[in-house]
């Protein structure tokens, strides 16, 4: 196939590059800066430095078999208008120029447009969409409008809804865990007992390259690692990793939560003690998909890149 990678610059595009280009497909990566890398010197780059701005998307297309839609902002400090002009608005844009050069188009949306909680269960693709910030909902929005332009130009649709993405190079929330663990300072998770699917860098790719081939990939896929873990046990999976002691204290969930929220991280401690589980039987079932790494050789891999030079430099 012949590929457009948006976002190919990034955490899960750089890998995603590489590995279609390994599977003997054409690559042309969107990036943002000239400087950027995307996945091997045999990438044909394309310098767009505003996804939603103006320029010739047919241009962008032309010759393209199957576009892979990475690009996004996910920050939580952005302003909701400028999630919405990238997530939505650059979105739409761009299938709209696809609608009849494209024969597929897979999205990477999010779990968060089911919410934040499974509560006792797992959430599957036909549970309500029920996103609580900016970026879920910018993600359900691309993808209910993505839908409506696909069916009226008959481009195939492929949407993908990955938890927590963890890996080489991985950023936030996972690397500050990292940082944590390594520094053998008392972890207050021994009392969480929740459960919270994860997903590999590697595994992911897997999942989009599944998704870009398959011919009955269409709609909405959950994507995970096959065990969900909880707070503590992830802890203590990295501090193995580490070869050092997993250092967990006894602090209730509710007092973890209510320190939390009265340091103005309220959301953070609510995912690290709430559950998140996904089903991915559908991925499984529709297009054969399972996960090729287990969590433990995802957080192996991880805990190298970590322990290198460039993994240092990142979480100086």
């Amino acid at each position: 196939m012949r590929v457009l990678v948006t976002g190919a610059s990034g955490f899960v595009g750089t890998a995603l590059c590489r590995e279609l280009l390994a599977r003997g497909h054409t690559v042309r990566a969107a990036v943002r800066s000239v400087t950027a890398p995307a996945g091997s010197p045999e990438t044909h780059r394309v310098l767009i430095p505003d996804l939603a701005g103006n320029f010739d998307r047919r241009a962008l297309l032309e010759g393209i078999d199957t576009v892979v839609h990475l690009a996004a902002i996910a920050h939580r400090s952005a302003q909701e208008s400028e999630i919405r002009r990238v997530n939505v608005e650059a979105t739409v844009r761009l299938a709209e120029a696809a609608g009849g050069l494209v024969s597929r188009f897979v999205f990477m949306s999010s779990i968060k447009v089911h919410g934040e909680d499974s509560g006792d269960g797992a959430y599957a693709e036909t549970d309500p969409t029920r996103p609580e910030d900016a970026y879920g909902r910018s993600k359900l929005e691309a993808e209910q409008l993505l839908t409506t332009l696909a069916a009226r130009s008959g481009m195939q649709l492929a949407l993908i809804r990955p938890p927590l993405v963890y890996g080489p190079g991985v950023k936030a929330n996972f690397l500050r865990l990292l940082r944590w663990v390594d520094s053998g300072l008392p972890l207050p998770f021994a009392s969480v007992h929740n459960r919270r699917s994860l997903i590999y860098l590697d595994n992911l790719v897997d999942a989009v390259v599944c998704c870009a081939e398959h011919p009955g990939a269409s709609g909405p896929f959950l994507v995970s690692d096959d065990d969900p873990v909880s707070t503590a046990e992830l802890a203590s999976r990295i501090a193995r990793a580490l070869a050092r002691p997993a250092r967990l204290v006894r602090v209730p969930a509710a007092l973890l939560r209510l320190a939390g929220t009265m340091a103005g991280r309220g959301d953070e401690i609510r995912r690290l003690t709430g559950n998140l589980v996904l089903d991915a039987s559908r991925a499984r079932r529709v297009l054969n998909w399972r996960p090729r790494r287990s969590v433990d050789e995802g957080l192996a891999d991880t805990i190298r890149w970590f322990k290198s030079p460039r993994g240092r430099a990142a979480a100086s």
